[in-house]
């Protein structure tokens, strides 16, 4: 498939359809290597920021399917956590989220050894502290830049308080959404000391 061939998938109208189209664009390119393909992994980190929102969202989606489920995200883990902090659109910062809230858990995999501990994630813990408060980021990014804070907490155990605190001004604020994710982070948080 062609880089061109998936922006055409990726802005065609997919609805229920869409998680089967983006496993065939996933099991193309990281099983059939050898096939018609010139586009990338950093191709679908591009397009997470093209101007048509439908199909940023659905190349983000489709980068979240490539880094759990073929495990390459240790390869491609520079490109995406330095354009991290560019992603501005709503669909795509979800599954941002949801990506860095997977790398910096206990069951991230894909990693090279080592990699994790050699980035400096204090911009990004900045940038997510941000989206907790911001009233126009979407819950679902919320949650899970809460679960990667807590992830991170360990490392920096500063987090910790600061999480609590985010969380307890938030939790009257947010959806139950959020509280039901604020209640599994507090567990989790708890247990660091």
């Amino acid at each position: 498939m062609t880089k061109d061939e998936l922006i055409t998938r990726l802005g065609a109208s997919m609805e229920a359809k869409m998680v089967k189209v983006i496993s065939e664009i996933a099991e193309n390119r990281n099983l059939y290597p050898d096939a018609e393909n010139d586009f990338t992994v950093k191709d679908v980190i591009d397009l997470t920021f093209h101007s048509r929102k439908d199909l940023a969202f659905r190349a983000a989606w489709l980068l979240e399917h490539l880094f759990f489920n073929y495990y390459c995200i240790g390869d491609h883990l520079e490109d995406f956590l330095s354009r991290f902090a560019n992603q501005r659109q709503p669909g795509p910062m979800r599954h941002y989220g949801k990506i860095l809230a997977f790398l910096t858990g206990k069951q991230a995999r894909g990693l090279h050894p080592g990699q994790l501990e050699k980035i400096d994630f204090e911009p990004l813990i900045g940038l997510m502290f941000d989206w907790l408060i911001d009233e126009k980021v979407l819950v679902a990014a919320k949650v899970h830049a809460m679960q990667a804070l807590a992830n991170l907490a360990t490392r920096y155990p500063w987090i910790k308080d600061e999480l609590l605190e985010t969380i307890a001004h938030l939790e009257d604020l947010e959806s139950i959404a959020f509280f039901g994710r604020a209640k599994q982070v507090k567990k989790q948080l708890k247990k660091i000391k």
